[in-house]
């Protein structure tokens, strides 16, 4: 039975320590959300919770605060470090041509 004097965003929060569900939550939301990379990964550091991203990020919580409200930019190489050493996703980018139906 869950410890129901914790607030919800704490439960939430602690369900990140699970890898897969982490793993997953971000996945969802890129797919049925239709986000963005960066828009999914500030959503997920929301939910995770902003000093947990950083610990496991291993990088500060004042850049993961500025990343998540905006006011830094992270690179795509960045973004995709630390993708990959939180939730052990790999981040691609791909061009794919249209079909030829869709030339017009």
């Amino acid at each position: 039975m869950a410890n129901r004097n914790k607030s919800y965003d704490e439960v939430l929060a602690s369900k990140f320590e699970n890898l897969e569900y982490a793993q997953g939550y971000l996945l969802d939301i890129v797919e049925s959300e239709g986000l963005s990379v960066d828009e999914a990964l500030r959503e997920t550091i929301k939910a995770m919770g902003l000093q947990s991203f950083a610990n496991k990020a291993e990088v500060s919580i004042q850049g993961v605060s500025d990343f998540v409200a905006k006011r830094h930019k992270w690179s795509a190489e960045k973004l995709s470090k630390l993708i990959e050493k939180v939730f052990h996703l790999r981040v691609k980018l791909t061009l794919e041509a249209p079909d030829s139906s869709e030339v017009a």
